[in-house]
């Protein structure tokens, strides 16, 4: 197996579990690589079931970072659009993440999840609307906050 280096101070990196994903995080700086697999993966336990994930990366930029895995200048870009800046590997093989990124990136996935769960029963009020369906004060206010 390929021995990865830090790319923030690099030292080696050790085996680990991040948010349950294999990945290799630095015992210095505590980031952490987690192959492109991991990070799916780490969405997909996230996100609901029928969330379809979209582009993962918004304004592009070279850094001077190195891969841990092929050794080129990594890739940082932001997260589906967040505030929330991480690298990646030019070929496409992980993604770096300082300390607690894996959080925030659940915290992206299920904040995605609950905007698509609102707009579904906004767009389900509105149908109604357009019908003629009258809703009770109580219902409206249970659909405005997500409950059905």
């Amino acid at each position: 197996m390929q021995q990865l280096t830090c790319p923030v101070d690099q030292l080696l990196l050790v085996d680990s579990k991040t948010s349950g994903e294999e990945s290799s995080e630095c015992t210095t700086c505590e980031g952490v690589w987690l192959t492109t697999h991991a990070l799916e993966s780490l969405e997909d336990n996230a996100a609901s079931d029928d969330m379809v994930k979209g582009q993962r990366q918004y304004g592009k930029q070279i850094v001077e970072h190195l891969c841990p895995h092929c050794g080129e200048a990594m890739i940082r870009f932001r997260y589906r659009g967040y505030n929330l800046e991480i690298e990646a590997c030019p070929a496409d093989a992980g993604f770096w993440l300082d300390k607690k990124e894996d959080s925030e990136i659940r915290d992206v996935m299920k904040q995605r999840g609950s905007n698509l769960n609102r707009s579904a029963s906004a767009e389900k009020s509105w149908h109604r609307a357009r019908r003629g369906t009258k809703l009770s004060l109580v219902q409206r206010v249970k659909q405005l906050f997500g409950f059905h």
